[in-house]
């Protein structure tokens, strides 16, 4: 299957800084440079390190490489959809824990429980509220860092 043969390959966009810089990392999906530069520019005013790749592809030959706390997919994305990237990231066991959120303009009546079986763990419609995304992503960074002995169930 195509979205196996991408496990092997490098990203060219991760850099030395992105992996030793202390801060979270986020990987951002996006195919619309627009709104993926955009969106970079708010996470990293945030104090988040940011990766960010153009299609399917290259967001899990990114996340294989460095290894994101977090991870924002466009639902449709070139080569392969947000849904995907989810499935095939969440058969490394490495991924197992990281959160995943999908991002779209479509219902989410429609798509999110499509999502959620993928393996995503939300779905957020576009537009994007930018104070409520950096409530849930400082929520999910933080519960995916925790030893899972240190987690309080709600």
């Amino acid at each position: 299957m195509a979205e196996n043969a991408v496990s092997t390959a490098s990203s060219k966009m991760v850099t030395a800084d992105a992996l030793s810089s202390g801060r979270p990392t986020i990987l951002i999906a996006e195919d619309s440079a627009d709104s993926r530069e955009m969106m970079q520019l708010l996470l990293e005013t945030r104090g988040y390190q940011v990766i960010a790749a153009h299609d399917g592809m290259h967001a899990v030959e990114a996340a294989l490489t460095s290894r994101p706390d977090l991870l924002l997919l466009d639902l449709e994305l070139p080569k392969l959809d947000g849904l995907s990237v989810t499935r095939n990231l969440r058969l490394d066991p490495k991924f197992k824990d990281v959160p995943i959120i999908i991002l779209s303009g479509h219902d989410p009546s429609r798509f999110r429980q499509d999502a959620l079986d993928a393996g995503c763990d939300d779905y957020l419609l576009k537009p994007i509220d930018f104070d409520s995304l950096h409530v849930l992503l400082d929520r999910m960074i933080g519960a995916a860092q925790q030893p899972r002995s240190f987690i309080k169930s709600a």
